[in-house]
């Protein structure tokens, strides 16, 4: 890994930390269990090359930051529901969210790219 995939990491991993401080700030006060916690490193992990980051907002929220390629990130969304089911999550009620990583690495807004309903 290159200085400049390190530089990226660490601005994608500085803007989820941010996310994670204003969640906390509104006064949410969940913190994941292991199985949100297995997902979300498998997120982050290589194993899926298209998320470069992910982080659970709140029980039923689960959001992935993703590289926008200019299409809709929907069908991504409907298969991060597929992994979350293969994990336990069916019935649960998870509002997937995919976001624009870059948008919040530089400018630290929230650019929605795609999402489902998980239920």
């Amino acid at each position: 890994m290159g200085l400049g995939e390190k530089m990226k990491r660490t601005l994608f991993y500085l803007a989820f930390v941010c996310l994670v401080a204003c969640g906390q700030a509104d006064g949410n006060k969940w913190a994941p269990d292991v199985t949100h916690l297995e997902v979300q490193n498998l997120f982050k992990g290589e194993t899926e090359p298209t998320a470069k980051d992910a982080l659970w907002t709140a029980q039923g929220i689960f959001k992935v930051g993703v590289i926008d390629d200019g299409t809709s990130r929907n069908g991504y969304a409907e298969y991060v529901c597929s992994v979350l089911y293969d994990y336990g999550f069916s019935g649960k009620r998870i509002w997937v969210q995919i976001i624009d990583i870059v948008q919040l690495s530089d400018s630290g807004k929230w650019v929605k790219l795609g999402e489902a309903r998980c239920d």
